[in-house]
């Protein structure tokens, strides 16, 4: 705050009106602007904020790129860590031990393993319950490169599953690579959303994917854009988001697939590569 203090001394100024990230402002931070400037009418700079951080630079994409690739490999462990009697904890923790030996210091956000009835809940809390036959296993993490997030879902199967499972997974992939079919320049925001949520809700299952389609990325795991069904805005080349549909039926299956997408001139690319086919782990 002394050498903000300083730059606005030797330009001459007198501060009435500031901008600032009202999520980032503390009690602790607003007394030392009050120390300095006194009280000045605090305004919002969060919107214009994001949407400078909408395009990406070649810079932040090699960075976005590598983070992308750690969180493949992340999966990847956690697909190979998957046997009868580990607990979600268990997975999660050769995940993170792999990533750290990797070299990645820090995750987007916490860690998800879920598995069988579990996956039911859109944002659940890994635990001690067991891996069994017969579940659908769920991994929800992001990797920290340099700065930049990635975000990747995979959900695989341990053992056969049952018809109605199949149903769920098949019908939230197709949703998914629709979705990621329709993303390119001027495609507004909400039609990428209807595209997969009006597949999920063609099949009966519109009630169980209660979330939006997805979120940009970035310095943040969260930015702009946000995909909803009620945002007209149109997509650009060099934004960065996330296509991510799900279906959670209590006490049946809990399935969600998710991308990470850099909108081209053309079209798009995707950024994380594990496979998205439905795997059985025998």
């Amino acid at each position: 705050m002394g050498k903000v203090k300083k730059a606005v001394e030797d330009r001459g100024l007198t501060i009435h009106t500031m901008a600032i990230e009202k999520e980032h402002m503390n009690v602790e931070r607003y007394e030392k602007v009050q120390q300095h400037f006194g009280a000045p009418k605090l305004v919002s700079a969060e919107e214009k904020l994001q949407r400078m951080r909408m395009i990406k630079s070649e810079d932040e994409m090699v960075k976005i790129r590598e983070a992308c690739r750690l969180a493949d490999f992340a999966i990847e462990v956690g697909v190979s860590e998957i046997h009868e009697g580990k607990t979600e904890m268990e997975i999660l923790a050769a995940i993170e031990y792999e990533l750290k030996k990797a070299g990645v210091s820090q995750m987007s956000f916490s860690t998800m393993v879920l598995t069988g009835k579990n996956g039911a809940s859109p944002h659940g809390t890994p635990g001690n319950t067991k891996v069994q036959r017969g579940d659908l296993v769920l991994f929800d993490l992001g990797v920290v490169h340099e700065g930049y997030c990635s975000d990747i879902t995979r959900t695989v199967a341990y053992g056969d599953i049952n018809d109605k499972q199949a149903e769920i997974y098949e019908t939230v992939l197709k949703a998914q690579e629709a979705a990621v079919a329709a993303s390119k320049p001027g495609v507004s925001c909400s039609e990428i959303d209807l595209t997969a949520r009006n597949i999920i809700r063609n099949k009966g299952y519109g009630e169980f994917f209660p979330h939006r389609l997805g979120h940009g990325l970035g310095i943040s795991v969260h930015e702009y854009p946000s995909l909803t069904e009620t945002n007209s805005l149109e997509l650009q080349s060099g934004m960065v988001y996330t296509i991510e549909p799900g279906i959670y039926v209590p006490n049946v299956a809990g399935v969600r697939i998710e991308d990470d997408l850099l909108i081209t001139d053309t079209g798009c690319e995707v950024l994380t590569k594990f496979p998205k086919s439905l795997q059985i782990i025998k």
